[in-house]
This record gives C-alpha cells, sequence and structure tokens, in this order.
C-alpha cells in the first residue's frame, strides 16, 4: 500500500494532462512518455490518485434529456421580465388569471 506525504494535494504545472494519465493507464504510450509519466508518479500523490481514479471509473453514458414545453404563465412573466413591462405583481395577477384559468381538482 503506497503511503502519501503531508505536501499540497493539487495539480501542479508540471504535472501530465488527464488525458496523459488515462493513457498511460491504458498503455497507450510510448516508451519514453511512460518513463516520464512513471517517474512522475513516484512522487506525485495527486496525480497517483487521479490516475486510480481514471482507470478504475466506468465513464458516464450519455443521457438524452427531452425539452419539456414551458408553462404559458411562466412564459409570460419571463416575457415581462426581460421586457420590463411589468411592473405591479397585481397586474401580473390579473393578466394571468384572464389567460389561463386555474381550477381546484379533488
Amino acid at each position: 500500500m503506497k503511503t502519501y506525504r503531508l505536501t499540497t494535494f493539487c495539480k501542479q504545472l508540471t504535472c501530465p494532462s488527464a488525458e496523459t494519465l488515462l493513457s498511460y493507464g491504458v498503455a497507450g504510450l510510448a516508451s519514453e512518455a511512460k518513463i516520464q509519466v512513471t517517474n512522475h508518479l513516484a512522487g506525485c500523490d495527486f496525480c497517483d490518485a487521479e490516475l486510480h481514479l481514471l482507470t478504475r471509473q466506468s465513464p458516464l453514458a450519455p443521457v438524452n434529456y427531452e425539452q419539456s414545453k414551458m408553462p404559458a404563465s411562466l412564459k409570460y412573466l419571463a416575457e415581462s421580465l426581460l421586457a420590463g413591462s411589468l411592473l405591479r405583481i397585481e397586474s401580473f395577477a390579473e393578466n394571468i388569471y384572464e389567460k389561463e384559468r386555474l381550477t381546484l381538482m379533488q
């Protein structure tokens, strides 16, 4: 088990990029670059931890979101606020009530 020193735990300018570390983790680097990363990992706890995370964390699957229709009252409010025409909350409430009658359901 590797022991960690108490130093500043952050990525430095001399650290390899996440892409380089990922390539190193999946054996996709040339031998000279691989030696450089190996030497860097021996002295950099942050990159060692980053490599561990990158090689063991499965990539997230892309998520497709459907766009939903904005309610008429919310659209009116947004347009009024952006246009600066909504001066009083009472006028907004009156206009919404006239456009969209709300009913209570049991």
